[in-house]
């Protein structure tokens, strides 16, 4: 088997699980395909797309292709797939989004509890062939309509849904408002993996977030709709209360401290949730990352500043504080500044502007074009080559600009002077 080369480079070289390739496990050195509803899934080669998202070919079962018209999949350690479907009005950046966000809870965190090794819960997923299929709108989805209906119950227990319309791409106008709309997916990749994998491989979570959420619901912190089922509870308070530890309802659209369409939940930021229920802080600190280490490619149309540290004034900073990787994609032309943790910048084919600040941070330009800024002068900096492709710039003041690796950067501005490479 062979992996996509573009994710060798960008997501190997960078020390990460590769996200956009998992290897294509079609071949005769992989595992036997899966029987039943994913079984003509199972022998796509997504090799053949850099970000390893196909289109449908015309071996698959006709009850999938009435309904859907693309598919990715991540190869879990035991060579079995998660399946990943989408229709045809939904963008290849909103599925790539949702996979890398699904990849990012099976990530391993270092030091926790649950979470230091995640391979079973990946192999528990794979093992049962879970499937999200992500729908472009509800009237596109309607399980009155035959070719829906019959879908549905083709997949059964295995398959997970999601509306692609509540996803909130980074970047994009509804995430820059000075509202910023609220973002569907950690709720809907939560419970995906809860379901799928956590119930197997890790059910000493599933009991700390059962007591969580009866603490929750008996002091009045949580109180689902009513159009929760009994059964969905548990990872409707999760993915929740996930959102509002990743920033997601900081900027407090309430207006009283609460999180949530209808006020759900009694906290909005992860510092009330520390102080205010410390247990579903806990269960979220055992199995996953205190950061979102995902990459967040910023929406095509974003032109301008991005910022990733927090700004009192840009509201989307709330939750941009959390993100490690930002990158760009098509031809936009922009500029990132980041933030404290070790960033990690991606850029497009085009010149992009890139400023590390704090943390020690990885700069891969895609075409040599790209400029990297620093805050001190240029007698603050030792500039030296690691390989021939990439240089470093390490800054001698200490918690400043820290030390930065970067690939095909051509020009290096500083406060009083700049350098070409």
């Amino acid at each position: 088997m062979r992996c996509n080369s573009i994710s060798n480079l960008t997501f190997f070289a960078l020390g990460a699980a590769a996200l956009t390739t998992s290897c294509s496990s079609g071949g005769s050195d992989g595992p036997p395909p899966p029987q039943g509803p994913t079984s003509s899934l199972s022998r796509i080669d997504t090799s053949t797309d850099e970000d390893g998202i196909v289109p449908l070919p015309p071996s698959v079962d006709e009850r999938i292709a009435a309904v859907f018209d693309r598919y990715a999949e991540l190869t879990a350690p035991n060579g079995s797939r998660i399946h990943f479907l989408a229709q045809a009005g939904v963008s290849d950046a909103h599925l790539f989004r949702v996979r890398a966000i699904v990849r990012e809870h099976l990530e391993d965190v270092s030091g926790s509890a649950l979470g230091a090794s995640k391979a079973g819960v990946f192999d528990a997923m794979a093992n049962v062939n879970a499937t999200l299929a992500l729908y472009a709108d509800e009237q596109s989805f309607d399980q009155g309509e035959v070719t829906v209906a019959r879908f549905v119950a083709y997949f059964g227990d295995i398959l997970q849904t999601m509306d692609a319309s509540a996803i909130v791409q980074e970047g994009s106008p509804e995430y820059i408002a000075p509202d910023p709309a609220i973002d569907g997916t950690l709720e809907t990749t939560v419970r995906f993996v809860l379901r799928f994998g956590v119930g197997a491989a890790r059910p000493e979570l599933d009991a700390q977030l059962a007591t969580a959420t009866l603490n929750a619901l008996t002091n009045d912190r949580f109180r689902p709709t009513e159009s929760t089922e009994e059964e969905d509870v548990d990872s409707a308070y999760l993915g929740l209360a996930l959102s509002v530890y990743y920033g997601q309802w900081a900027h407090d659209p309430a207006g009283d401290g609460t999180a949530g369409p209808n006020g759900e939940y009694s906290f909005h930021d992860r510092a009330s949730m520390q102080a205010g229920d410390p247990e579903i802080v806990s269960v979220i600190e055992s199995f996953f990352s205190s950061i979102q280490r995902f990459p967040a490619y910023l929406d095509e149309s974003f032109d301008g500043t991005f910022e990733m540290a927090f700004d009192p004034l840009l509201p989307y900073t709330h939750r941009s504080r959390y993100l490690e990787r930002v990158g760009l994609r098509g031809t936009a032309t922009a500029r990132i500044n980041g933030n404290e943790h070790d960033n990690t910048f991606l850029g497009n084919g085009v010149v992009n502007h890139f400023e590390g600040r704090g943390g020690d941070d990885t700069i891969e330009a895609a075409a040599g074009l790209d400029i990297a800024y620093y805050s001190g002068n240029v007698a603050d900096y030792t500039i030296s080559a690691v390989d021939d492709t990439v240089m470093r710039v390490t800054d001698s003041v200490p918690d400043r600009d820290g030390v930065d690796d970067l690939r095909q950067v051509v020009r290096l501005v500083f406060a009083d002077g700049t350098i070409d490479l």
